[in-house]
């Protein structure tokens, strides 16, 4: 049986959910990270599911099953580098959907974090996570970076 891997998939625009139905239907593993947001709208609070990371869904394949990936509707591309698709390990992405799925705040940025100290969360909430800590504004938070895409961070406490 051939490895498999990670890959981040960009979708078409407002695509993402109907992306992982097909993806599902095709029997292909995938995670779309999702938060709950609220909003105000006349007056009323309102909570809205939303993509963590706009246009983006990852799914576990061999590599020579990406093709197969790229041919689903509404799949646009597959993140790369220098046209070599980019792996994302099992421990960036396990780390990430717990800050996702246990964070109280999860903030995304693209760019422009310090380089921090290695780190692996030993208890509490976050626990397992393997990132970076760093401090911001006398702060201690620990980022999941995912290569070329984004970087995750969340308050931890110590």
């Amino acid at each position: 049986m051939e490895k498999t891997n990670w890959y981040a998939v960009f979708t078409a625009s407002r695509a993402e959910k109907r992306v992982k139905e097909r993806l599902e239907q095709a029997g292909i593993e995938n995670y779309l990270p999702m938060r709950e947001v609220e909003f105000v709208r006349d007056g009323l609070v309102k909570r809205l599911e939303v993509p963590v990371i706009t246009g983006c869904i990852f799914v576990r394949v061999s590599e020579t099953n990406l093709p197969s990936v790229l041919s689903i509707l509404g799949v646009i591309a597959l993140l790369q580098k220098e046209r070599v698709p980019v792996v994302i390990s099992d421990e960036q992405l396990d780390s990430f959907k717990i800050l996702n799925e246990r964070a109280e705040t999860l903030e995304i940025v693209n760019e422009g974090l310090t380089v921090g100290s290695a780190t692996r969360v030993p208890q509490g909430e976050l626990a397992g996570v393997q990132g970076e800590l760093i401090e911001v504004a006398g702060e201690r938070r620990v980022v999941v970076r995912i290569p070329y895409l984004i970087e995750c961070v969340a308050r931890v406490k110590v």
